[in-house]
C-alpha cells in the first residue's frame, strides 16, 4: 500500500510561486479559459442510443468543473446553448446545470444562435467574468438531433388524417442559395472532404482529442450499460453526396453531443492556484446578407485581426465551422492562408454539426491543439449571414521551458484507495524515474475544496497543473505529453 505524504501546503506553495509569476505579465482581469471538454459526438439515430440533450450538457458541465478545479460554489453564472429545444422542457441551460450537481442559485442562461450559438456563450461568459458578475463561469452548447420530435398544428382533429412537420427541417439548418461562390469547385469540395477525413483519422489515432474528449454512460435497451469515448465518425460517401451543389448551402451535418468550457479572469486563476490553458485575446461579429454567406467568416475574421492588430501569419492555427466545404475554401482563397493550418484535425464535415455545441466545440479543439505561446483563430457562421471569431493565446509557462527539470505530476487521492495504488504501479512501470510525484490527500480538512470535486473520481492526476486523466492512468496520453516536452527541450539544449 503506497502512503501518502504530508507535503500538501509547502509543495503547493513552491510550485506556483513560478506559475503566479507567468499570469502575472497579463492584465489581471484578462479572461482565461481554465478547462475546455467535449463528448464524444454520437451520430444522428446511430449506433447507441440518444441520451436526453440536458444530460449531455450535464456531462459536459460536470467534466469541465473537475477539470479546471474551479471550486464550484465560485461558478455564478452558466451561458449554455440549445438550438431545437421543442420537447425539451423549460430553461434547458438551468435543467443540465442542476444535473451536473451545482447549485440552484446559479444564474443560467439558455442561448440560441443557430450555429453561432456555442461562440455566442462564451462571449457571454467572458463579460460576464470581465465585469466581475461572476468569478468564474461556464460557458458551452448541447445538441441532441436524435430526439428533436415532429410537430403537428394545434387543432381538432374530428376525423380523416392529419400532417406533421419535421423539427429537423423546420427549425434546422436549410438549404440556401450562395450568391458568390469564390470560384470553388465541386472537386475542390471533395478534396477538401477527403483530406479532412484522413486529418481526423490520424489526429484520432494520434491520441489529439483525448484531453478535450469526456466519455458518455449510456444504458442500452438489455440494461447493460456501456461506455462511449470516441466520436462516431461520420461515413466519407455520405458527405461526399452532400456536394452535389456548391452554389446551395447545405449546414445540417447530423449529430449530438455537448461542449463545455470553464472561464474565469487571471486574478481568480492565481487565487486559487489554477494554470488556466489559454487567455482570451478577444472576440467579434459581423453581419452579412443571407445570400452572402461565405462572405461572412471573412468579414469578422478580418475585423477582429484589425481591432487586435495581428495579421494572418501570427495565426498558428484556425478552426474554422466547415459543415459546407466552401465555407473554409473561400477563406483560404479570401486571406490567402496555409491551408496546413486550417481544420489541421479534421471537421465537423466528419464528425457532425450539433448546431449548439458546434462553435463551443472548435474553441475547445483550438485550447487543447495550440502549442504554449501560440495564436490561434475559431470562427463561425450560421446560415443568415450571422459570423462570430475568438482569438486565443496558449499560455506558456516557464517551468515548461526549463530543460532541466521533470515533469510534475500531481495525484489527488486518499488511504485505501485500490485505484490510486493501480496507477501508482502503473506510473512505476512504465515512467520510473521521468517525473516527480506530488499526492494530494483529498480527506483532509486544508483539501476540502478538492473533496467537493473529486469525491467519487479520484484517482485524478494533474501534469504540470493542468488536467490529465481521472479513474485510471491513460498511460499513451501521458507518454505523448511527455514526449512533447522532452522534444522541447532537447531544441533548446
Amino acid at each position: 500500500m503506497h502512503k501518502l505524504n504530508n507535503i500538501f501546503v509547502n509543495t503547493i506553495c513552491c510550485n506556483f510561486t513560478k506559475q503566479l509569476s507567468d499570469l502575472a505579465r497579463y492584465d489581471l482581469s484578462d479572461v482565461v479559459i481554465a478547462s475546455a471538454v467535449r463528448t464524444p459526438i454520437t451520430g444522428f439515430s446511430g449506433h447507441h442510443p440518444a441520451l436526453p440533450v440536458t444530460k449531455l450538457g450535464a456531462v459536459a458541465i460536470d467534466a469541465a468543473l473537475k477539470q479546471s478545479a474551479v471550486p464550484p460554489e465560485a461558478v455564478q453564472q452558466v451561458y449554455f446553448g440549445n438550438v431545437l429545444a421543442a420537447g425539451v422542457g423549460q430553461a434547458p441551460a438551468r435543467q443540465a446545470t442542476l444535473l451536473a450537481g451545482l447549485s440552484k442559485r446559479v444564474c443560467c442562461t439558455t442561448v440560441s444562435a443557430s450555429s453561432v450559438t456555442g461562440i455566442k456563450t462564451i462571449m457571454f461568459a467572458a463579460q460576464a467574468v470581465k465585469l466581475r458578475l461572476a468569478d468564474a463561469a461556464i460557458a458551452g452548447g448541447m445538441e441532441c438531433l436524435s430526439n428533436v420530435p415532429y410537430y403537428m398544428p394545434r387543432t381538432i382533429v374530428k376525423s380523416g388524417n392529419i400532417s406533421m412537420q419535421d423539427g429537423l427541417v423546420v427549425d434546422g439548418v436549410t438549404d440556401i442559395p450562395i450568391k458568390n461562390n469564390f470560384g470553388i469547385t465541386k472537386e475542390e469540395c471533395i478534396n477538401y472532404t477527403k483530406e479532412s477525413y484522413s486529418r481526423m483519422r490520424k489526429a484520432a489515432r494520434d491520441g489529439y482529442f483525448d484531453l478535450e474528449l469526456v466519455p458518455l454512460r449510456i444504458m442500452l435497451a438489455s440494461r447493460t450499460p456501456i461506455t462511449v469515448s470516441e466520436d462516431e465518425q461520420r461515413p466519407l460517401p455520405s458527405a461526399l453526396n452532400e456536394l452535389e451543389n456548391v452554389d446551395q448551402y447545405k449546414g445540417l451535418v447530423l449529430g449530438d453531443g455537448a461542449a463545455a468550457l470553464v472561464l474565469t479572469t487571471c486574478e481568480m486563476a492565481m487565487r486559487w492556484n489554477l494554470k488556466p490553458l489559454a487567455r482570451i485575446i478577444a472576440f467579434n461579429e459581423s453581419k452579412t446578407n443571407q445570400q452572402d454567406f461565405l462572405k461572412a467568416l471573412n468579414i469578422v475574421v478580418k475585423r477582429l485581426l484589425q481591432h487586435t492588430h495581428y495579421n494572418t501569419e501570427d495565426i498558428s492555427l484556425w478552426e474554422l465551422h466547415d459543415s459546407n466545404s466552401a465555407v473554409p475554401l473561400a477563406i483560404i482563397k479570401e486571406l490567402e492562408l496555409n491551408p496546413l493550418k486550417v481544420n489541421a484535425h479534421g471537421g465537423s464535415k466528419c464528425l457532425g454539426n450539433p448546431i449548439a455545441m458546434s462553435g463551443a466545440r472548435l474553441v475547445t479543439h483550438l485550447t487543447h491543439a495550440l502549442q504554449p505561446g501560440q495564436i490561434g483563430c475559431a470562427a463561425i457562421a450560421n446560415e443568415t449571414g450571422n459570423a462570430s471569431a475568438i482569438l486565443l493565446e496558449k499560455i506558456a509557462y516557464d517551468e515548461e521551458q526549463a530543460s532541466n527539470k521533470l515533469p510534475h505530476l500531481t495525484l489527488y487521492t486518499k488511504d485505501d484507495c485500490t485505484l490510486c495504488d493501480e496507477l501508482l504501479n502503473e506510473l512505476e512501470i512504465y515512467f520510473n524515474g521521468q517525473y516527480t510525484l506530488e499526492k494530494v490527500d483529498i480527506t483532509k480538512k486544508e483539501n476540502l475544496r478538492f473533496l467537493r470535486l473529486y469525491r467519487l473520481d479520484i484517482p485524478v492526476l494533474f501534469l504540470n497543473g493542468q488536467f490529465l486523466c481521472m479513474h485510471r492512468l491513460n498511460v499513451n496520453l501521458l507518454g505523448r505529453k511527455m514526449e512533447e516536452l522532452r522534444e522541447k527541450n532537447s531544441s533548446k539544449s
